[in-house]
């Protein structure tokens, strides 16, 4: 038997409407309503999560602050906790300290946040964001340092820059628990603030060889700041009892992509800016007539009608397992998936992968088939 993972296992709460189908032109028929978002929070921690991804996302149904606390209030206290995903841009760093404090200190052990500087300035024109990249980074840097130490340092406490001024501000009381703090970003600026700032490093899904590069880069980041950090993965994921199912699966997933909303949806990627998304549509650029292989047990169709990350783990449990361990070998110790509808893919992941992972159903084997199945025409 394998030895336990030692890893956390993250699901995402989707703040949007939820089905079994992605880039259709009607809407998927489940709203993201209070009780299905608890249902989701319970059956993600029935299945071995340990917490949940929100997004903030202007296409969302939902304000993603807002629909978290609500999700906390609703759900009990030994559910899993929430990943709350902000922009700076959105909010005054003080104010957010705060906001993020009394939630931990409400729903003990439950909060954590994910910076996010956000991608697209068009997208980022929607909140009332207009700096570009550059500044959007040097923003994110305040915003991050700002949250730490109105955290850790006893009050009151002031601030003045170009960016955020403040002047004796009192957190009391400061978070029962340490709030963890997970970014992610590719760009040399992004890798830099993460070494200094952040907890737990987040890349999307790439091929390994990429993801060892940017690990790699993070490592020698870490050595000059002698801090030592934890690294995500982001992915989706589509697992089935058999390779062959979770293919079938798949091709279900997109078959009702529409060319209508393909076409917008490639025409949105003019407007991007963010080096993580940009790698993304590198990737699945040349994978556009057809082959969705990115690499063995790694499928880019999610991409084909879902900005952000595009990828997802694909195959039998053994196989996703065992990907899961390659990352894991890599230096990898958290990981958010996500799967349509979210409810369902949950259960069946804790179901299927989940023991594999934890040790309790057997050996697993580490090596990804390469004779994996073609997708279903």
């Amino acid at each position: 038997m394998t030895q336990p993972s030692q890893s956390e296992y993250l699901w995402f709460l989707q703040l949007s409407r939820d089905g079994e189908f992605i880039g259709t032109r009607e809407k998927p028929p489940r709203r993201p309503t209070l009780p299905y978002l608890s249902s989701l929070i319970t059956t993600a921690g029935e299945a071995g999560f340990t917490a949940l991804l929100t997004a903030t996302n202007y296409h969302s149904e939902h304000e993603n602050y807002t629909a978290a606390i609500a999700a906390l209030a609703r759900t009990a206290q030994t559910d899993p906790g929430l990943l709350i995903a902000v922009r700076p841009g959105m909010f005054h760093p003080a104010m957010y300290a705060k906001m993020l404090a009394t939630a931990q200190n409400l729903f003990p052990g439950r909060v954590r946040v994910n910076i996010v500087t956000g991608s697209s300035p068009a997208e980022n024109a929607m909140y009332g964001d207009f700096e570009p990249h550059a500044q959007r980074y040097e923003r994110t840097r305040e915003f991050m340092s700002i949250l730490r130490q109105l955290w850790t340092q006893a009050p009151p406490v002031s601030h003045r820059s170009e960016l955020f001024a403040f002047e004796n501000a009192v957190l009391d009381p400061p978070p029962v628990q340490p709030i963890p703090i997970y970014f992610g970003g590719a760009s040399p600026v992004a890798q830099r603030i993460a070494a200094d700032l952040a907890d737990v490093y987040l890349m999307w899904g790439e091929r390994e060889d990429m993801l060892a590069e940017r690990m790699g880069q993070m490592r020698a980041l870490e050595a000059e700041t002698g801090r030592s950090l934890r690294y995500g993965l982001r992915t989706h994921v589509i697992v089935r009892e058999t390779e062959e199912e979770a293919w079938q699966a798949a091709e279900r997933l997109i078959s009702r992509v529409d060319p209508e909303v393909r076409r917008a949806f490639v025409e949105s990627y003019k407007h991007v800016d963010g080096v993580g998304q940009l790698r993304q549509i590198e990737m699945l650029r040349g994978l556009e007539e057809g082959n969705l292989l990115v690499e063995p047990g790694l499928w880019a169709g999610v991409g084909m009608a879902r900005s952000g990350v595009g990828v997802a783990l694909i195959g039998s449990p053994e196989q996703v397992a065992a990907k899961i361990r390659r990352y894991e070998d890599m230096g990898f110790s958290s990981f958010i998936f996500s799967g349509y509808p979210h409810l369902e893919e949950a259960r069946r992941f804790g179901e299927l992968v989940m023991p594999l992972l934890k040790g309790q159903a057997g050996e697993g084997a580490r090596a990804i088939h390469t004779d994996t199945v073609a997708p279903v025409a």
